[in-house]
Parts: C-alpha cells; sequence; structure tokens
C-alpha cells in the first residue's frame, strides 16, 4: 500500500517587532524652548538697565561731591595749573563710568545680541512647524531710528548705548572744567576783635601820666623857639611853664 502524501505544511510566521509609539509633536516643545530664551533675554534686558542707573546715581554722587568741595575753595597746582580740587572731584567720576561703560556694553549686552539671534531662530523652527511667532524678528525691525545726523546710518541699540554714556562723560567734563579753572580762593576777612593789651599792676597808662588839655583851656601858654630861620610856636601847660621859668 502506498504511503500517501503529507499533508502540506504553512511556513512559520514571522515576529513583527512592535510598533513605536508616535513620536510627540515637536509645537510643544519648541515653545518651551522659544519662552526660556525670551526669558533670558528679559533677564539680560534688566541687568542692562540696572548698570545704567547705577552710572547715573554713581555720577550724580560725584557732582554733590564736588559741590560740597566748592565751600573749601582748596586748590592744588597741576602740570603748573592752578586747578579747584572741585573740578578734580568731579573729573574723577569718569573712572567708575567707564567701569559701567565697560560692564554694560562689551559684557551684558554681548550676551543679550547673543539670546536674541538664538530666539530669531527658535521662531524660525516654529514658523516651519505651522506657528506664527515672530516677536524677535520685529524687535529688531523697529528697534533702529534716524536722526537728522545720520540719515545714512541706522542708529542701533549699540549706537543708543554710545551715545548715553557719552553725554554723561561731557557733562562730566565739562562741570569739571567750570570748576577747576573757574574756582579761586578768596580773601577771608578776619572779624575776631583785637586783644587789649592791659598794662601790669601799679603802672598807670600813658595816657594817665600826661592827660591831654584841650587847646582853649587856659592852664596853656604860648612859648616860642627859633629853629633853621622859623618860628615855632608850643604850647604848655601851667605846670610845665613853672619848671622852664629860671
Amino acid at each position: 500500500m502506498a504511503d500517501l502524501d503529507p499533508a502540506p505544511t504553512s511556513p512559520p510566521t514571522l515576529a513583527v517587532p512592535p510598533t513605536p509609539p508616535a513620536a510627540p509633536s515637536l509645537g510643544p516643545g519648541q515653545i518651551e524652548i522659544w519662552k526660556k530664551i525670551v526669558d533670558v533675554q528679559q533677564h539680560f534686558n534688566d541687568l542692562e538697565l540696572r548698570i545704567r542707573n547705577f552710572a547715573l546715581i554713581v555720577t550724580g554722587a560725584f557732582l554733590g561731591l564736588g559741590g560740597y568741595a566748592i565751600k573749601d575753595a582748596g586748590v592744588v597746582k597741576l602740570f603748573g595749573l592752578e586747578v579747584s580740587i572741585a573740578g578734580l572731584v568731579v573729573v574723577s567720576a569718569i573712572f567708575p563710568l567707564a567701569a559701567f561703560y565697560f560692564m554694560d556694553r562689551l559684557w551684558y549686552h554681548r550676551l543679550l545680541n547673543g539670546s536674541v539671534y538664538a530666539g530669531i531662530e527658535a521662531e524660525t523652527a516654529l514658523k516651519d512647524l505651522g506657528y506664527k511667532v515672530d516677536l524677535g524678528s520685529k524687535i529688531k525691525e523697529h528697534s533702529p531710528f534716524k536722526l537728522w545726523l545720520t540719515e545714512k546710518t541706522m542708529v542701533r541699540s549699540a549706537i543708543k548705548m554710545d551715545l548715553f554714556y557719552a553725554i554723561l562723560a561731557v557733562s562730566l567734563f565739562l562741570v569739571a572744567g567750570f570748576l577747576g579753572f573757574g574756582i579761586r580762593p578768596q580773601t577771608v576777612v578776619d572779624k575776631t576783635p583785637s586783644r587789649m593789651v592791659v598794662p601790669p599792676a601799679g603802672q598807670p597808662p600813658a595816657d594817665a601820666a600826661s592827660p591831654a588839655l584841650p587847646a582853649n583851656n587856659p592852664a596853656y601858654r604860648c612859648g616860642r623857639t627859633v629853629q633853621g630861620g622859623r618860628t615855632n610856636h608850643h604850647k604848655f601847660p601851667d605846670r610845665q611853664m613853672k619848671s622852664l621859668t629860671p
């Protein structure tokens, strides 16, 4: 008896790997990144405003010290010139002002620029995802302006900062120049009453020894002497006439 053909076997099924979960949308994550960048921009902008506020306070303090130094009217000799101490006090404010300028212009302002460019890149990525976000772009577009002196050059944030500190520096130099070369020490009149000299006890004053008598007093007698061809008339009291009478 012939063997029957074995029943055909089905091929083994291949294992299908599990489907990975769907990746979250890039929109919410990118928005959080953009919001954090905006917070950093606000932080650096606040720091710069504080630095400029301190620069104004320190400049005003030095101006006040210069005004207080006017009372003394002290003068020092500097390079052969007489300069008032009040002017030197005011012009010395340029040193802390230069430190504030360095911290503002060359330190935090560069960090602020970096955060602004990072925000523009984050906004570009959000625009690709269909979000309409252009805060940094609009600020960069509307921040610069033109002056009548700079018709061909846009005044941007860096130039604005330079103008701010330049105005303070020029003001300091002008006030220091007026105070330094316009104030001179004044002669002070001593109003203290002079001390009276009291003669020692037992010694009468000179006026008491020979009291003066008026000219019309009959106690005076006239005397006459001839000296160098000129006649001199003298008046003597009676007691002196008696002593002169032989």
